[in-house]
């Protein structure tokens, strides 16, 4: 039975051979050769090898593509239409994106975004006292939510709007189907016109 291999701190000569070796085992799909990527690196599993360059994508947003809050709520989206499957939610990007790292962000941002969804149905019910309690990153966040939600809605129902960096990216016109099964979940789940109204009051009592 084969040991398995142990794990050991990456230096960063390594760090640079293992993206150069990437590059290489790049096939012309865009997919990475991660039996090919373990050749040239024995002491570790094919496992290390991804997570390494998966969190060095993270933590290396000028080297690797920087995630907007656009590209979480496509992600978002994607992942309600087409449950957790990751190799075809990454054909839906336009920058090249690992499916390891895909998994990665989604989970992350699905526990801030958790946090968030408490928030807007406190929100909904009138609960202003308790939303002010909250951090400015989250308002904001917040603010920033219900009023892309509020545009795809429009969209959704053939009305104009005035577009954000996610519905630039997403589309000025139409909602896909993929997002619209998004929208009528939240449809489903909140009243948008009560939360909208609440904001507006939530946002006069920081005001002040």
């Amino acid at each position: 039975m084969n040991q398995p291999k142990i794990y050991k701190k990456w230096t960063e000569s390594e760090n640079i051979r293992l993206d150069e070796t990437v590059k290489v085992c790049k096939t012309k799909h865009g997919t990475i050769n991660w039996k090919q990527v373990q050749l040239q690196f024995p002491e570790h599993t094919s496992l290390q090898l991804k997570s390494q360059y998966s969190n060095r994508q993270l933590a290396n947003p000028k080297t690797y593509h920087s995630w907007t809050e656009g590209d979480l709520l496509k992600l978002m989206v994607n992942v309600i239409a087409h449950g957790e499957n990751w190799s075809l939610i990454k054909k839906q990007f336009s920058f090249y994106v690992e499916e390891s790292t895909l998994k990665a962000r989604w989970y992350k941002f699905k526990r801030d975004h958790d946090e968030l969804r408490k928030t807007l149905r406190q929100l909904e019910l009138g609960n202003i006292c308790e939303v002010k309690q909250a951090d400015d990153d989250l308002i904001g966040r917040l603010q920033r939510y219900v009023h892309t939600v509020d545009n795809r809605m429009a969209l959704y129902f053939g009305k104009p709007i005035q577009p954000t960096e996610y519905d630039l990216e997403m589309g000025t016109t139409k909602v896909n189907e993929v997002e619209a099964k998004s929208v009528e979940l939240f449809l489903y789940e909140f009243d948008l016109d009560e939360i909208k109204r609440n904001l507006k009051v939530l946002e006069e009592e920081l005001s002040k």
